[in-house]
C-alpha cells in the first residue's frame, strides 16, 4: 500500500483559520489506510524543518501539499516549484524573504511529479472548478513545495510530490467537504497501478 502524506498550513497574516488546515483535519478524521496528515507552520524555517522530519519518519511515496491562495476562485493545480523565496508578506515568525534563492546549487525549478489530472477529472465530476497554475508563487507554500521536491529528487527517490492551492472559503462553506471528498476519491485511485 502507498504511504501518502497530506499537509496543510496553519493560519497566517492575522486570519483565524486556513482552509487547507480544515481540509487536512477533516481528512485525518477519516483515518484512511496509509494516509498521514500534518499541519505545517507558515514559517520558512519551521516548514522546512518539519517536512524533513516528516519525510524521514514516514517515508511516504506520495506527498500532496495544500495551501491557501487568497486570489484564487477555484482549486489551483501547481505545475512548478521555484527555487526562489519572493514575497513581501511576513511569515508567522515575522520573516520576509525577497528574491532569495532557496538552495544555492539546486535547479531553478522542479515540476510537479504527481498525476493531478485525475484530481481535476474528479473535481469536474463533482462540480468543483479547477485551474492549472504555472507555479506556486514566492511565499511559504512554494518554499515547502520546492524543499519537498528537492528532497524527493536527491534523498527520497521513491517519493512523488505535488501542490494544490485552495481558494478562500468560510468554515461553513459547502465547498470544504466537497474538496475533502475529491481528495479522498483521488486517494482511492492511487491504489490502481499507474494512476499516480
Amino acid at each position: 500500500m502507498e504511504k501518502i502524506l497530506i499537509t496543510g498550513f496553519e493560519p497566517y497574516a492575522g486570519a483565524s483559520f486556513n482552509p487547507s488546515e480544515l481540509i487536512v483535519k477533516e481528512l485525518a478524521a477519516f483515518k484512511e489506510p496509509g494516509v498521514v496528515t500534518a499541519l505545517i507552520p507558515t514559517s520558512y524555517r519551521r516548514a522546512e524543518s518539519d517536512i524533513v522530519d516528516l519525510l524521514q519518519i514516514h517515508q511516504p511515496s506520495i506527498v500532496l501539499m495544500l495551501g491557501l491562495k487568497r486570489s484564487a476562485s477555484q482549486l489551483c493545480l501547481e505545475h512548478v516549484a521555484l527555487n526562489m523565496d519572493n514575497s513581501i508578506t511576513p511569515d508567522n515568525d515575522g520573516e520576509v524573504r525577497v528574491r532569495e534563492r532557496i538552495i544555492a546549487k539546486a535547479p531553478d525549478s522542479y515540476s510537479n511529479s504527481l498525476q493531478l489530472d485525475h484530481m481535476a477529472d474528479i473535481a469536474s465530476d463533482q462540480g468543483e472548478p479547477v485551474d492549472y497554475s504555472r507555479d506556486a508563487g514566492g511565499y511559504v507554500c512554494n518554499h515547502l513545495f520546492f524543499i519537498t521536491a528537492h528532497l524527493a529528487a536527491t534523498e527520497f527517490e521513491n517519493c512523488r510530490c505535488g501542490f494544490v492551492h485552495v481558494p478562500p472559503m468560510e468554515e461553513s462553506s459547502e465547498r470544504l467537504p466537497r474538496v475533502v471528498q475529491i481528495i479522498r476519491d483521488w486517494i482511492r485511485l492511487l491504489e490502481k497501478p499507474r494512476d499516480y
